[in-house]
């Protein structure tokens, strides 16, 4: 619904791959920062405690054999997704890890195309 009133000519497609966006994986976690500004750590920082722990989930997933992928898309940055997360006003969505059992090479990574280091601005 969020996703429809966000754009109402979204067609289908988009709104199927919405509704399915969290059923990928058997196990979703939603890393949060509650970022507290005025605090003696600066906020920059408790963000990025909360993406180096995001991280470490990713690490540990993986030690355990299973497959985990961090994502975040619109849902991380809209304020009635949030809302309807239970995610609080001074709360942020670092990420959605999603958790699960790979399944051979179906889920095996894909290789991207990396820039050449030369072709990156200086």
């Amino acid at each position: 619904a969020i996703a429809r009133a966000r754009d109402p000519d979204a067609p289908e497609a988009a709104l199927d791959k919405d509704r399915g966006r969290f059923s990928r994986a058997p196990l979703v976690l939603v890393v949060l920062a509650r970022i507290v500004p005025e605090h003696k750590v600066p906020e920059q920082e408790q963000l990025l405690s909360a993406g180096c722990a995001a991280f470490n989930l990713l690490h540990a997933a993986h030690a355990l054999g299973f497959g985990a992928q961090w994502l975040t898309g619109w849902p991380a940055y809209d304020a009635q997704a949030r809302t309807a997360m239970g995610v609080a006003p001074d709360e942020r969505v670092v990420g959605f890890i999603h958790v699960g059992t790979p399944h051979g090479e179906r889920d095996a990574p894909k290789p991207r195309p990396l820039p050449k280091l030369s072709d990156l601005p200086r």
